[in-house]
């Protein structure tokens, strides 16, 4: 990413809808494009505003309910950040939204305390992204961030039925969607006892999959912030 003091030409059309197909990210690649200064103090403050407006909800609201969806909505869009989960949503919005959390990743991987809070409020962020998508949207993202784990076949489930229903004894088993997750991937899930775990897989409930993929971004955010600090090699 380059900083330059004219005004940068803007991405056509489609080159945009390749390079933010989705609402949200996992952030796995850095902005490689010329930026202004002053385009870039602006995405820091408005990204800084908009992570400590989801503290804030946080604390003030119940994390999913519909006050919280809908203040954080509004401060979304006040902020010209992606609020919804449209495929034809105005992609300079999701631009913003990407160049903007790796120039907060630079100021917020000093010290390990402000890379909890990074962490923190960035997996919420996340969090009410994914459940905003569809389930046909929610599908393709997790294939295009490669986490289209297998679903369990019926005579799959059939085999396993007393168990499924052991460990999730609110769901209909016959009904219910189960992911076949590596154990390394559940690991949380399997030591809070909501998943039954045979073969070398944990037979994850449809419900229960967000913790996957929040447990998997926040490796990734962990890692990223981490190499991030690591000084230059100058030998």
């Amino acid at each position: 990413m380059q900083f330059l003091r004219k005004r940068r030409q803007k991405l056509q059309t489609d080159d945009k809808e390749v390079q933010y197909p989705f609402s949200l990210q996992f952030y796995l690649q850095p902005p490689t494009e010329n930026i202004s200064l002053m385009e870039f103090e602006s995405f820091a403050v408005d990204r800084l505003k908009l992570l400590k407006v989801v503290e804030n909800l946080g604390v003030t609201y119940v994390k999913g309910s519909k006050q919280y969806n809908q203040k954080l909505e509004a401060e979304l869009k006040a902020l010209h950040f992606p609020y919804h989960a449209l495929i034809q949503e105005d992609h300079e919005r999701r631009r913003k939204d990407h160049i903007s959390h790796f120039i907060l990743r630079l100021a917020y991987c000093q010290t390990e305390e402000l890379r909890r809070w990074f962490i923190q409020q960035e997996m919420d962020l996340f969090r009410y992204r994914f459940i905003q998508l569809s389930d046909e949207l929610a599908k393709k993202f997790l294939e295009y961030a490669n986490l289209a784990y297998d679903v369990a076949l019926e005579t799959e489930k059939k085999d396993i039925d007393v168990d499924l229903r052991y460990v999730t004894p609110e769901a209909d088993v016959n009904s219910c969607i189960f992911y076949k997750v590596p154990f390394c991937d559940a690991a949380d899930l399997v030591r809070a006892r909501k998943v039954f775990f045979h073969g070398g897989y944990a037979y994850v409930l449809h419900q229960d999959f967000l913790s996957i993929v929040l447990n998997n971004y926040r490796t990734k955010l962990s890692k990223a912030l981490a190499v991030s600090f690591l000084p230059p090699n100058l030998f």
